[in-house]
């Protein structure tokens, strides 16, 4: 008897200590994969790491990148199952079961919670679903962490932000935050035209259509980007390597005196990725800790 189900999503999961879970997203992460890490007890440093596909994986490819990983961190092969998963909108479906973040002003909640935002905080009403970016990952929560930390004032010799450049934008959490923070122009800037459409999406939803422009393009060589510089604040939640290639056009296209937050990238690669900044230009003025992931705030 043939099924009428259809499998074109593939999940695979691990059960990975919490020092090796960076290693392993950064093995694992891609362009048609939504990674998802939950610790299996509060207090255990056992996480579980799902990954899911919309198309069927390269095993082979897998193998080596999760043994390569692995091999990095001197530790053996972490067993883990893949198989496909019935016709359905797992990313979405998966981002549905977080609960509400608060991350120092800012608190973030899907549109599953019912409750009313703290008076107090700034709400972001994120629904990531296709698109990265719920504020659970540390690399999201340090970037809203810099942002607070531009908007308090604390650094003298930074001018105020009139317009801000979201490179990656992902869901559109950092230029909703950015946006409801400095009430300012916002350029959300992705490669995939999916980000951009759930980043349009979320605007609207914070009531900040407004302020966000979306552009699908391929980063500082869009002529949007180029045409909207120079920029006040750029913040990039990229990985550590593109990080390092854009240095010089980040260069270019930040105001004098503005501000850089870099994020995406490991403590490890911290003194890989500040020094090809530095030689442009730029000052480190903080950093964010969170795990063994790291944000880096810059003066231009």
């Amino acid at each position: 008897m043939k099924s009428n189900i259809d499998y074109d999503n593939w999940k695979l999961e691990m059960l990975v200590s919490e020092d090796s879970l960076p290693s392993f997203e950064m093995a694992l992460d891609g362009d048609e994969v939504a990674l998802l890490a939950m610790e299996t007890k509060e207090g255990s440093g056992i996480w579980k790491l799902e990954a899911i596909y919309q198309d069927r994986p390269d095993m082979s490819e897998i193998d080596i990148k999760i043994e390569l990983a692995a091999k990095s961190l001197g530790i053996d092969v972490p067993v883990y199952t893949i198989g496909a998963l019935p016709h359905k909108n797992w990313l979405k479906d998966s981002i549905i079961s977080f609960p509400p973040v608060t991350i120092d002003n800012y608190y973030i909640y899907g549109s599953h919670i019912k409750e009313a935002p703290p008076k107090d905080k700034i709400p972001l009403k994120i629904d990531a679903a296709t698109a990265f970016g719920s504020g659970e990952h540390p690399t999201t929560a340090a970037c809203i962490k810099a942002i607070g930390f531009v908007a308090s004032g604390k650094y003298k010799k930074a001018k105020r932000v009139k317009n801000v450049l979201d490179m990656g934008c992902g869901s559109g959490i950092l230029s909703i935050a950015a946006a409801k923070t400095f009430k300012c122009p916002i350029l959300a800037v992705d490669i995939d035209k999916e980000a951009t459409r759930v980043t349009s999406e979320s605007a609207k939803t914070n009531e900040v259509s407004e302020y966000i422009t979306t552009c699908t393009g391929n980063g500082y060589k869009d002529d949007m980007v180029k045409d909207g510089a120079l920029y006040d604040l750029i913040l990039a939640n990229i990985l550590a390597r593109p990080l390092i290639s854009m240095a010089s056009d980040a260069r270019r296209n930040l105001r004098p005196d503005g501000i850089l937050v870099l994020s995406g990238l490991l403590q490890s690669q911290e003194d890989w990725v500040s020094s090809a900044y530095r030689v442009e230009g730029f000052t480190l003025i903080k950093k964010y800790h969170i795990g063994e992931w790291s944000a880096l705030i810059f003066h231009g």
